[in-house]
């Protein structure tokens, strides 16, 4: 069951866009989406890789460089979990037509 949100969602009719086309380009998104995700989860993140810049970005409010780099890295995680679940919903929304 598609979640209640805030913006519009498509509507199959006559004529628009036909039912399969919108399905089939909204989960092609869902699987960039994944592979993405999948790309991000091999790639290394470690702290090793940030320690030495901790001269070039002093600790601000006690982060340091990696710690920063994490917060950041967590944040585009989170808008890619916010896009997936767009999508998500489009995907659901059509199917329940």
């Amino acid at each position: 069951m598609t979640e209640t949100v805030n913006y519009p969602l498509p509507t199959v009719h006559l004529n628009g866009t036909g039912k399969k086309m919108l399905l089939e380009g909204n989960t092609r998104i869902l699987g960039a989406i994944n592979e993405v995700k999948e790309a991000i989860q091999s790639c290394e993140f470690h702290a090793r890789d940030y320690y030495v810049q901790d001269a070039n970005y002093p600790a601000v409010d006690g982060t340091d460089a990696f710690s920063r780099a994490y917060n950041e890295r967590q944040k585009h995680l989170q808008a890619l979990a916010e896009m997936e679940r767009y999508f998500m919903n489009h995907v659901e929304h059509l199917i329940e037509q």
